[in-house]
């Protein structure tokens, strides 16, 4: 059984909420964030609320009937997504693959047609984006990419490291965090 788009996203989303939790010094995570006026699929805020602000852009790439990957939807979709970052204000940006699977007795795996090998094309398309890149020099666009593990748990991958971008965001950050109750934080 293919498990729907939603569940698919949905347990993407909670994969990179994990992934950032492990990585992030006591950050407070936001999953469907209306920050700065763009919704985010996820947004952490690391230090209690009070760090750098990291935020995350999902997609679920389109397939042809055959379960091959449609690359000219993918190059148009990681186009989209890159626009939209010029409007968001945070130190480092993602993009995340979220990996179509097959739902086969409460396990979730990956299609046989789809493999690492598909990954790393995509990864060397996303290369050519060069508007991954602020225009200033500081601050790229990082990749994600989720996928079931042996065990049937959703994995996070970094492919494409992000660089820090410049973002004067305290007051935004602060507000923000004083005005939403967090999905994920550390309770003392």
């Amino acid at each position: 059984m293919i498990a729907n788009e939603n569940q698919q996203l949905g347990r993407a989303k909670n994969a990179v909420l994990s992934f950032l939790e492990n990585r992030l010094i006591i950050p407070k995570i936001y999953l469907n964030a209306e920050w700065g006026g763009q919704r985010l699929d996820v947004l952490a805020i690391e230090r209690d609320g009070v760090g750098d602000v990291h935020a995350v852009l999902m997609f679920l790439p389109e397939e042809d009937e055959a379960g091959n990957l449609n690359e000219a939807a993918y190059k148009r979709d990681v186009s989209r997504l890159i626009d939209q970052f010029s409007d968001v204000a945070a130190h480092y940006k993602y993009i995340a693959i979220a990996n179509r699977f097959i739902q086969i007795s409460g396990n979730y795996i990956i299609p046989p047609e789809r493999s690492r090998r598909d990954l790393a094309r995509l990864r060397q398309t996303f290369f050519s984006f060069e508007n991954s890149f602020s225009p200033d020099g500081l601050g790229r666009i990082g990749l994600l990419s989720s996928e079931p593990s042996d065990n049937g748990e959703i994995e996070v991958k970094l492919e494409i490291k992000p660089e820090r971008f410049r973002a004067k965001i305290a007051k935004l950050a602060d507000e923000y965090v004083q005005q939403h109750e967090a999905d994920w934080e550390i309770r003392a």
